[in-house]
């Protein structure tokens, strides 16, 4: 049994490094960006965030990542609305023996429809850096041909750009992003341009939503859901998706429980501590055989908003609910 869970984490650590080229992070609900350039600028105002993720700890070359975004409209701040804002980030993640280290601007232009609905077009482009340390293998063939064992990749740029569409209104979002349109082939320099077994990045589709429904004066609920849908022409990864439910209190302070259809599940916590910082924390616990050969997985997030003028904002400042 053990060595068929063990069997089990190998090919999927080999799905990740072949296929996920897109961050996967459980605080998805403060991370849009990473998947969807529209949302830039969505908070009204400029603001940073910082993201570290620990996959599966206590596994030796387990997925870990984390990234770093700054966005927020153009223009003067005194203006009502601003309607183009952009953005930029950085985001690692290494698994095994692949990094891949995704460079990132955001452009995006909105449309007020109305007092309370935004609709969002928005533009991605940049790279991903991909290093593989293939002299770290030790293959049961030594004299495979199909893989050179003794050069590695280090910082192969891959060109790459992406799009996405973004609504929001008073009380629901919803978005579709396409982060990475170019399918790239990680390694273009292996012995058989045919083979697969560098892998190409694989174009994934990603579809958001999420409604609020306010019980009383102090504690709202929002159910909230993100879709991934990955394929290119070698393979397609299974559909998968995040179900969560957040209670919000005083819009401070956010619980929430989330179910990972490729089995697992997820708690987080959320605080908006100042009018400018907010912190996170999401634990990830699997389902799946995995679970008794790991301690679970941690996520943390710190945020700051950039205001120039209390005054135009809430005081105290409330979480940003979508």
């Amino acid at each position: 049994m053990k060595n068929f869970v063990l069997l089990l984490f190998t090919f999927t650590l080999i799905g990740i490094c072949k296929g996920q080229n897109y961050p996967h992070y459980t605080m998805f609900m403060f991370n849009k960006l990473l998947y969807n350039p529209a949302y830039a600028g969505n908070k009204g105002l400029t603001t940073i965030n910082v993201y570290g993720r620990r996959q599966w700890t206590g596994i030796d070359g387990a997925p870990t990542g984390g990234s770093v975004t700054i966005d927020g409209p153009i223009g003067s701040y005194m203006k009502a609305f601003r309607p183009v804002a952009a953005g930029f980030s950085v985001n690692s993640e290494k698994a095994g023996i692949v990094t891949n280290t995704n460079l990132m601007a955001y452009c995006s232009y909105r449309i007020k429809l109305n007092t309370h609905t935004t609709l969002s077009f928005g533009l991605q482009a940049g790279t991903t850096l991909y290093s593989a340390d293939y002299s770290k293998l030790n293959p049961m063939d030594q004299n495979d041909p199909t893989i050179n064992y003794s050069r590695d990749v280090s910082n192969v740029p891959l060109p790459n750009f992406g799009t996405g569409v973004y609504l929001s209104g008073k009380n629901y979002y919803a978005g579709l992003g396409i982060p990475f349109l170019v399918q790239n082939r990680y390694d273009k320099n292996s012995f058989n341009s045919n083979s697969d077994i560098y892998g190409k990045q694989v174009r994934t589709y990603f579809l958001s939503g999420g409604y609020i429904f306010t019980i009383s004066p102090v504690v709202k609920l929002e159910p909230q859901v993100l879709m991934r849908y990955a394929v290119n022409d070698m393979y397609k990864l299974p559909f998968n998706a995040d179900l969560n439910l957040s209670c919000f209190f005083y819009e401070r302070f956010m619980i929430g429980a989330t179910y990972r259809t490729d089995k697992s599940i997820e708690g987080v916590l959320f605080m908006q501590i100042t009018n400018n910082v907010c912190i996170g924390y999401a634990y990830d616990y699997a389902l799946s055989d995995l679970r008794t050969y790991n301690n679970g997985t941690h996520e943390f997030t710190v945020g700051f908003d950039f205001i120039k003028d209390k005054n135009k904002y809430m005081n105290p400042r409330f979480i940003k609910l979508f």
